[in-house]
């Protein structure tokens, strides 16, 4: 069993044990049982480390006092015999711990090992929300000046083949209207800089 358990060392008829076995089980304590041949036949029972069942089961060994003898034995190691005074002893110690002021501590939530983690995640999230319309911008911009650029070539290519006479001035105006409608079109749907209400 576990060191934060109170163990009940008794020796009694075992008519008698499992009258005590019957009313923890009753009670609602939880516990374990192991029958001791050595020095002497006695049953050890073991439970849990609290106020409460400690109470009900010196409650019980008190009404069998008459047929019950052996020791009480708290999980810090101290002894008490079922003896009147070592039954007045426990019932001090009872009052004693009933009225001590316990220290409140904080409930432990299931998420809280988990909070360098979700920071670190919030952290990556904000830097994405700060880098995506950095990283849009400089593609756009990017994506611009190379346009800007293939039209100036188009535009100084029809030039020089119209100045040297191998395109007419009907083709090279035709060329650049073109052009015009097409920028148009790329500042609207691309750049969305030109919206239709």
């Amino acid at each position: 069993m576990s060191s934060r358990a109170i163990k009940i060392i008794i020796t009694c008829d075992s008519k008698v044990e499992e009258d005590i076995e019957t009313a923890l089980a009753n009670s609602g304590i939880r516990f374990t049982k192991e029958e001791m041949k050595i020095p002497v036949e006695a049953y050890c029972i073991y439970i849990p480390d609290a106020i409460w069942s400690l109470s009900i089961a010196l409650h019980l060994l008190e009404a069998k006092k008459d047929v019950v003898k052996g020791t009480i034995e708290l999980p810090d190691g101290r002894k008490y015999e079922l003896t009147q005074e070592g039954r007045d002893q426990l019932k001090g110690l009872l009052v004693e711990a009933m009225s001590a002021k316990k220290e409140t501590t904080a409930e432990f939530l299931w998420w809280t090992p988990f909070v360098p983690e979700i920071k670190e995640f919030l952290r990556t999230i904000t830097s994405l929300i700060e880098w995506y319309p950095q990283a849009s911008g400089e593609g756009k911009r990017i994506v611009t000046n190379r346009f800007l650029i293939l039209i100036g070539l188009i535009v100084i290519g029809m030039g020089i083949l119209t100045y040297f006479g191998k395109v007419s001035g009907d083709s090279f105006v035709f060329v650049i209207g073109a052009l015009l409608g097409y920028i148009f079109a790329f500042l609207e749907r691309f750049l969305g800089i030109l919206t239709r209400d």
